[in-house]
């Protein structure tokens, strides 16, 4: 499943593979192509909106810089650097970007911009990275074999349920189901 999205002159080309997530960025000054593999990629989605700080400090200063010339001989320059700061503070909201955000487990995360009118599809996007993700994980990891050592199967199940892609009655079932316990009543000398 592929997804492209776009903003000003930033452009990103999503797609959903097997075992990764491919990712290609595209900006003025350059192009990057690279994999994320699912077992990296957390279930938790953060939708904020992040304003330029700078360009808020920037246009603060400049325009009290101005202010402090209001009392010195030049009342223009005064115009002219408050309305600068305004300027580059109402720029810097007016630039604020909207973000959907999937974090990783090697600290870096995936970005998907959005807007008002496709905030939605943003975020059905990005539940379905998720999603396949989850599904990759379960398949590589929840399978029972018995014929295998218990320790390290108890151990993915807990990876599992670590990352909270199953629930802890996943577990319990996956668990069972591995020591051979799931549908007895009861274990000791009262079994028949």
């Amino acid at each position: 499943m592929t997804f492209d999205n776009n903003r000003y002159f930033s452009r990103q080309k999503f797609q959903i593979q097997k075992s990764t997530l491919r990712v290609n960025k595209k900006n003025i000054f350059d192009s990057i192509e690279y994999e994320i593999p699912f077992d990296l990629i957390n279930n938790k989605i953060i939708t904020q909106t992040i304003i330029n700080n700078n360009l808020i400090i920037s246009g603060i200063f400049v325009f009290f810089l101005g202010l402090l010339f209001l009392f010195g001989s030049s009342p223009e320059f005064t115009y002219i650097l408050a309305s600068m700061g305004l300027f580059l503070t109402i720029l810097a909201f007016l630039n604020r970007k909207k973000v959907i955000t999937i974090s990783t487990l090697d600290g870096n995360s995936i970005e998907l911009y959005f807007n008002n009118q496709n905030k939605v599809e943003v975020m059905e996007y990005a539940n379905e990275i998720i999603k396949a993700a989850n599904v990759f994980l379960l398949r590589k990891y929840s399978k029972v074999d018995r014929s295998l050592p218990i320790d390290p199967q108890l151990e993915r199940f807990q990876y599992l349920l670590n990352r909270e892609v199953i629930t802890e009655e996943n577990f319990e079932s996956l668990k069972n189901q591995l020591l051979g316990t799931e549908n007895k009543s009861s274990i000791g000398f009262g079994q028949k």
